[in-house]
């Protein structure tokens, strides 16, 4: 007698309007246009022409603009589909919220650690004024809320919904491979551990359904470095 469990079904983790796989040519069309959105986010993200206080906010407008808006406008007009299936939903929340509480606990000495990296030091804040002035470290706190929502849905929202249907858990490989290389232009050691958190995150939203949990967690982290980093001093 054959034990063996059966194959589990990834089309019935989505909503009903995904269950048939996506042509070949959505999926290219959608790496496509990954590829092109990131080199012009990676090569023309920081506008030069504003002054100095509001380059960091021109990026982040940008990566807003570029990796949620075009891709949630190519999901809605082109593909007309639901952005809930693409992980803009509530989906598994207490699948994910336990992934949060976990990832964040092993977190906090790892980013302890970190701050006292020259390495690190000297990249962060990325913002030099939140050495100085509570009122732009708290906007800067806010701005990167919206970055790395852009991130979150565009790479374990986006992509991995997008590859999940064909390939299943392995979409989470996919989704980090173009993650880590977006790190390329930070700190050796950052780039080495976006290895580790493009899996670990890619993980928490396949399972919980939502890239929001991944959200929360990737602005809590970057946030609290942040702060460490300005309390130990220049």
């Amino acid at each position: 007698m054959d034990n063996s469990e059966p194959e589990h079904d990834y089309a019935e983790d989505f909503s009903s309007e995904r269950r048939r796989m996506p042509p070949p040519a959505r999926e290219s069309v959608g790496l496509i246009l990954a590829v092109a959105l990131l080199a012009v986010v990676y090569y023309h993200g920081r506008i030069v022409s504003l002054a100095p206080r509001m380059q960091l906010f021109g990026w982040f407008g940008i990566n807003f603009v570029l990796l949620f808006g075009v891709p949630a406008l190519i999901i809605k007009l082109a593909w007309r589909e639901s952005l809930g299936s693409y992980g803009l939903q509530w989906g598994r929340a207490r699948i994910w919220g336990k992934y949060v509480l976990f990832f964040g606990v092993v977190l906090l000495p790892v980013l302890v650690v970190a701050s006292y990296m020259p390495s690190l030091r000297s990249y962060y804040p990325v913002y030099e004024y939140a050495w100085f002035e509570l009122a732009a470290r708290l906007v800067v706190i806010a701005g990167w809320g919206v970055y790395f929502f852009a991130w979150e849905f565009f790479f374990r929202g986006f992509l991995l919904n997008l590859l999940s249907l064909r390939y299943g858990a392995f979409a989470i490989v996919i989704q980090m491979v173009p993650f880590v290389m977006m790190h390329f232009a930070k700190p050796e050691a950052e780039a080495f551990a976006a290895i580790v958190a493009g899996l670990a995150l890619g993980v928490m939203c396949y399972h919980g359904k939502s890239f929001l949990g991944a959200w929360l967690l990737h602005w809590a982290a970057a946030t609290f470095l942040d702060q460490l980093v300005i309390w130990h001093g220049p």
